[in-house]
């Protein structure tokens, strides 16, 4: 019973902050359009901000893990290589094809990640998050380009993806966070404390805007394929990266970097990758609402059953 309230008060409010958004959204306090601005400040304004500061402000020695990266990298590109060659024999349709292989390795661990690591983990596990995340974005991005523009018939272009990568405001805050940490860098006292506030407010805005965003429109036309990709995101990929990261000796706060990092919803930047890339974005949308709704649930399982394990 303790580590099931454990795992309800883990995931609550992550649950509660959405549902705000939600709320929001259908009291029309503000412009529909408005949530997408918010949406765009938060992640080039905010979020930049919390990844930073969770870098920053940990102890080194509590942070970084070799062995957790490389597990991380490595696994996420063996599961990509494996979801590729998988869906290109079965799936004929090539648009279809890319959604399905975007949703099998993409997770939204840039807006939800570290505010679950807050309420799952100490510091040293949400600045390891912040870490993988800025590991990991990179190599998500890099894995759709080539997903999208192959499905479609074209030709990733290096130049462009690295472009790409070093345009996107998480990577500079993260590696900015690094380089601060390393050097042993403080900011003064007021700017350590505006930076910190900044990035908490980051960390909520992001989960009301997801919320706020949350459509289901025209999901009935594909609600198998829609039920297909949620079991694929939320309980398939998990537990076969997870059961992995057991069996290589990960426990604690490690592994549930893990689980946070391969078992939250489809990345929300999936839905404009896949539009601009002619790819199915409608079931690309419709799987990024329903995963970040379909997660709450899911996540409240997998820690619940990994805390009577013992294994975190």
């Amino acid at each position: 019973m303790e580590n099931f309230l454990v795992s309800i008060r883990c995931i609550t409010p992550v649950l509660l902050t959405m549902c705000l958004g939600i709320w929001l959204r259908a009291q029309k306090l503000v412009p529909e359009e408005v949530y997408g601005h918010l949406s765009t400040l938060c992640f080039h304004g905010l979020l930049p901000f919390q990844l930073f500061y969770n870098i920053y402000s940990a102890q080194v020695e509590g942070v970084f893990s070799w062995q957790l990266l490389l597990f991380l990298e490595g696994g996420i590109l063996l599961w990509f290589g494996v979801n590729y060659a998988l869906f290109s024999a079965v799936e004929p349709d090539h648009r279809r094809r890319g959604a399905y292989i975007q949703n099998s390795f993409r997770s939204n661990i840039a807006v939800v990640g570290v505010s679950l690591a807050q309420t799952m983990m100490g510091a040293a596990g949400v600045a390891s998050i912040s870490i993988a995340t800025a590991v990991l974005v990179p190599t998500f991005n890099v894995l759709a380009v080539i997903t999208l523009e192959s499905c479609r018939g074209g030709r990733a272009r290096p130049e462009e993806t690295v472009r790409m990568i070093l345009k996107n405001p998480l990577i500079r805050a993260s590696v900015l966070g690094i380089v601060c940490l390393l050097l042993g860098f403080r900011l003064p006292g007021p700017v350590d404390q505006a930076v910190k506030n900044i990035g908490n407010a980051g960390s909520v805005m992001t989960l009301v805007t997801l919320g706020a965003s949350l459509r289901l429109e025209g999901a009935r036309e594909n609600l198998g394929r829609i039920v297909f990709c949620n079991f694929y995101r939320l309980l398939l990929s998990p537990l076969i990266l997870v059961t992995g990261a057991c069996l290589l000796g990960f426990r604690g706060d490690h592994l549930g970097v893990i689980l946070i990092c391969v078992a939250t919803p489809t990345a929300t930047t999936s839905y404009p990758m896949a539009l601009a890339c002619d790819s199915d974005h409608e079931l690309t949308a419709q799987v990024v609402v329903t995963s970040s709704l379909g997660f709450c649930l899911s996540m409240l399982i997998w820690i619940f059953a990994l805390k009577q394990l013992g294994l975190m």
